[in-house]
C-alpha cells in the first residue's frame, strides 16, 4: 500500500463510515502509516526506513516522536 493510498483509505473510506467530524490530523496519519509499516514488516526496521525513503536513525527519530516502539 503506498502513502497516498494508506492517506486516501485512513483519511476518506474509514471517515465516510463514520460520523465524525473532524478529520484525522496529519501526526496521526503518519504514525498509522508507520504502525501499519512494521507490522507487515514484521517489525523489520530496515524495511519500514526503506519504504519510507529515510535513514534508520530517521525512523527511530520519528517512533520516538509518535510514541511508538518495539
Amino acid at each position: 500500500m503506498t502513502m497516498k493510498n494508506f492517506f486516501y483509505h485512513s483519511v476518506v473510506i474509514k471517515n465516510i463510515n463514520s460520523n465524525a467530524r473532524e478529520l484525522p490530523s496529519l501526526d496521526r496519519l503518519k504514525k498509522e502509516y508507520i504502525e501499519y509499516l512494521l507490522k507487515i514488516t514484521d517489525y523489520n526496521k530496515t524495511e519500514t526506513a526503506a519504504i519510507l525513503d529515510i535513514s534508520i536513525p530517521g525512523l527511530y527519530k520519528k517512533m520516538q516522536r509518535y510514541g511508538l516502539s518495539h
